[in-house]
């Protein structure tokens, strides 16, 4: 476990088993409003990265393509 900063506690991750994760594979999967994304959708997809923090300085935080 690791510490955030020194003012916060532990952060305690509990993954799944296999069967819950089957379980919530299979509840996404009948979602008929929000479909998990297929291989085809993540090879369409173009990378794009926020770059700076736009609530702090004018000019700040532009979208810039990545590759």
């Amino acid at each position: 476990m690791k510490n955030i900063n020194k003012n916060t506690k532990p952060i305690k991750i509990i993954m799944p088993t296999d069967e819950e994760d089957y379980q919530i594979t299979l509840a996404a999967m009948s979602d008929p409003d929000c479909p998990p994304m297929t291989d085809a959708d993540f090879e369409c997809m173009e990378r794009y990265g926020v770059f700076g923090a736009p609530w702090t300085k004018p000019g700040y935080g532009q979208v810039k393509k990545t590759n």
